[in-house]
């Protein structure tokens, strides 16, 4: 646990300089779902047990293989996937900007709108 914890940190010191932030949202209640990196994929990366584990852009690039790996997100019902939000620390970091989705909503300009 303790190596974990530290290439964590090694892991967010590398982010600090690449705009990663603390969270806007509080992560704790997420769980938490650590391994190693077996696989880098296209969205993400792969750990050593099988799980897929779908990164932030911001994070991705950072990531290297034998890499231990600690993230906060929702983990799918059906499959080994998890949705990362977040990397594991104290406190947790972030991407720099949070994505929320937007769109139209009852009330808006645009919800009503029927485009061709």
């Amino acid at each position: 646990m303790k190596k974990l914890v530290c290439a964590s940190l090694v892991l967010a010191l590398s982010l600090s300089a690449a705009k990663a932030a603390p969270c806007v949202y509080d992560m704790t209640p997420l769980p938490v779902t650590n391994g190693t990196v077996a696989n880098i994929t296209p969205t993400g990366v792969q750990l050593s047990d099988g799980t897929a584990i779908i990164l932030p852009a911001e994070f991705l690039a950072h990531i290297h293989l034998n890499q231990k790996l600690a993230v906060r997100g929702l983990i799918a019902t059906a499959t080994h996937t998890v949705q990362a939000l977040a990397l594991d620390g104290n406190p947790p970091i972030c991407p720099s900007a949070p994505v929320i989705p937007r769109g139209a909503f009852p009330g808006s300009p645009g919800y009503d709108t029927i485009h061709p």
